[in-house]
């Protein structure tokens, strides 16, 4: 959606993707705040963007950057309740409605929890991945480079499963001496969550 500084805008900044994934759940969550941007900046710095009413929004941003906080490091979070236009023009740049395939439909029966760990190098987390897909009936989702070395793997399926697969992808990466930088599990991903997960779906990175 593009966004012209007409609402308050709400920001939080993380070191890697799942942090941010995690801090944008929430946001979604807490208050009635719409997911507007998301940008990969680099040097691992990953930023969600929101727009609401300054309260919505402020609660918004205090409930994400507490969550994030818990899986990973916060670089920054802010509130801005009366962005100029051309803010607004810098925001839509990186609007999810474009690069993360449009507005999502609410999903059909029960929704399927989301995995992530994110690790140092390809070496790592493939084989956290290969681990994650072995220990448990879960579905590959996506993939995510984000820069300075920080990469993702994302599945998807039933809790119990998902949580027995991101234990496994954590311990077979700390086993090979590496640190996993984060990992989570949301049981059930507010669905506008999809904007971004889609952006690294592995239908849309092969070849």
């Amino acid at each position: 959606m593009r966004y012209q500084g007409e609402e308050a805008l709400g920001l939080i900044e993380t070191l890697g993707m799942i942090p941010a994934i995690t801090g944008a759940d929430q946001m979604l969550k807490a208050a009635n705040v719409d997911l507007i941007s998301y940008e990969n900046i680099g040097s691992t710095l990953v930023t969600i963007f929101v727009k609401g009413d300054v309260a919505a929004v402020n609660a918004a941003v205090e409930a994400g950057a507490a969550a994030a906080q818990e899986v990973g490091t916060l670089t920054a979070q802010n509130v801005m309740p009366r962005p100029i236009k051309g803010v607004g023009d810098i925001v839509s740049v990186h609007d999810v409605d474009v690069v993360g395939g449009g507005e999502c439909k609410e999903p059909q029966g029960r929704p399927k929890a989301l995995g992530m760990i994110e690790t140092f190098g390809i070496v790592f987390v493939l084989e956290g991945a290969d681990a994650m897909m072995k220990a448990a009936d879960v579905e590959l989702l996506g993939y995510e480079n984000t820069a300075s070395g920080y990469i993702s793997v994302l599945v998807q399926g039933d809790v119990g499963a998902v949580q027995a697969a991101v234990e496994s992808g954590v311990r077979a990466v700390e086993e090979m001496g590496a640190e996993v930088h984060a990992s989570v599990v949301i049981p059930t991903p507010h669905p506008d969550l999809a904007k971004i997960t889609s952006i690294y779906a592995i239908d849309n990175l092969l070849p």
